[in-house]
């Protein structure tokens, strides 16, 4: 259990500090990434929280999508995919939500 609390504090960590504050211009892949963060996140929580090593992964995974926005400039679909990752995450894992944000 003490290894899934390290797992999400790593989680709140890295989408804390995906966005830096810059005003997002818009883009072409808002839609792309909303769409991936809704499918990154339904991976995580269809993850059973008790195994840590398949919460890393699906965590990794998510983050990974997000910095591949982040290295082509794209705040605007970084934006989108955070938001949309949290927004299906409290919809459909409050409990995972709340330990994460």
């Amino acid at each position: 259990m003490r290894a899934s609390w390290a797992i999400i504090l790593t989680l709140m960590v890295v989408l804390a500090t995906g966005s830096c504050g810059e005003k997002p211009q818009p883009s072409p892949m808002v839609d792309e990434a909303a769409r991936q963060a809704t499918q990154a996140a339904a991976a995580l929580v269809a993850v059973d929280h008790g195994d840590t090593l398949a919460l890393q992964r699906a965590i990794l995974h998510a983050k990974s999508i997000s910095s591949a926005y982040q290295m082509r400039g794209d705040t605007a679909a970084v934006n989108a995919f955070d938001r949309n990752f949290a927004d299906y995450l409290k919809a459909h894992d409050n409990e995972l939500y709340s330990a994460i944000f």
